[in-house]
């Protein structure tokens, strides 16, 4: 009995090894890039009321402390203190700025360039046609030095990164502090998937994160990035479609933790009496060609009673521009797509002015 025992114990350490060493092997080969499952179509929708308000929550709202991902602090930087004292620079200054602007462009230093253009732009100091003259400019700018695989010297939102064995893309992002959807990194370097990325490959990275300004008398949405450490870097506009009687509230909001979704189910308001849910692909589907939406927590003594707020895209292409929805924000299908992979759960931020 002895004999068996001991032989037994020498059996059952053996195949613990084994095990072990095959958990190490599996963790070292596994293919870099790859990425978590996608959250369930079927799963729950994206709030009480995606089209519209939802409920109004009296003394609260929904939970500004909620833990975000692992590793990630609870109270990111806000952009928007600096954004708004940019608000005090006179349009003298702001033209001056222009000025210093361009001439770092002439010279070919683009981020100091960028830097002053976009502090100018976000002062609200330029006249109109100033303005629009110089969004141009950063649009292109934007689209060379953000959206492209380039990497520009002094950019402090972008560089280059090679893989290690066993990374993956969604973890690499976490490691960096990028704060920004891997679907923007995958389409910058013209990835299909995320699990075809390889050890020692190179892939442009951008350090977010993305924030969004929106104007309720202009029907805009300005896309700007911004960190802690960095001046602010203006991306783009876009046209929105607000709520009817003024039914968009002013003020901060953030993306809610786990509220971005694809193909998500749209459910009636409360007060739409016999309405049905409607999901994805079903007669009626409101929510645009892919369903995104991205749910919104008010942050500010003014927002953070409401419940159910978010951007999502439409059926009703004609509404941009307008004030048709029935509180939230909405975007064509083309611009949704590209909000909904830069701004960034608990990080991104949407400033709603009147």
């Amino acid at each position: 009995m002895r004999h068996n025992s001991r032989r037994f114990r020498r059996n059952w350490i053996i195949a613990a090894c084994v095990i072990i060493i095959g958990a190490m092997l599996a963790w070292q080969f596994w293919p870099v890039g790859s990425t978590s499952p996608a959250p369930d179509a079927n799963g729950p929708g994206p709030g009480p009321d995606a089209n519209g308000p939802g409920q109004v929550v009296q003394g609260g709202g929904a939970d500004a402390n909620a833990a975000g991902p692992r590793g990630i602090p609870q109270s990111p930087v806000d952009p928007n203190d600096e954004i708004a004292g940019l608000q005090s620079i006179p349009a003298v200054a702001a033209v001056k700025m222009v000025t210093d602007g361009e001439k770092f462009l002439a010279e070919k230093k683009l981020a100091e360039g960028r830097a002053l253009l976009s502090k100018a732009l976000l002062s609200g100091s330029l006249g109109e046609a100033t303005a629009n003259s110089v969004r141009g400019k950063l649009e292109a700018l934007a689209d060379e030095m953000i959206f492209s695989r380039q990497i520009f010297d002094g950019d402090p939102y972008t560089l280059q990164y090679a893989f290690e064995p066993g990374e993956v893309l969604v973890k690499v992002e976490r490691k960096l502090a990028l704060h920004v959807p891997t679907q923007i990194l995958l389409k910058i370097n013209g990835i299909a998937r995320a699990e075809t990325i390889r050890a020692g490959q190179m892939l442009k990275v951008i350090r977010g994160p993305f924030h969004a300004i929106v104007d309720k008398g202009d029907f805009t949405m300005d896309i700007f990035l911004h960190r802690e450490g960095c001046e602010p870097a203006y991306v783009k506009r876009l046209r929105v479609g607000l709520g009817t009687n003024g039914s968009t509230p002013v003020g901060m909001w953030r993306l809610r933790l786990g509220s971005k979704r694809d193909r998500a189910p749209w459910f009636p308001p409360p007060s739409a009496e016999g309405q049905r849910s409607i999901r994805w692909g079903e007669p009626g589907y409101p929510l645009g060609k892919m369903g995104y939406w991205i749910g919104i927590e008010g942050i500010d003594e003014n927002t953070k009673r409401y419940e159910g707020y978010g951007i999502h895209g439409t059926n009703d292409p004609a509404s941009i521009g307008q004030a048709a929805s029935l509180g939230c924000i909405r975007l064509a299908d083309s611009d949704i797509e590209l909000v909904f992979s830069l701004l960034y759960e608990k990080w991104s931020t949407v400033s709603v002015r009147p």
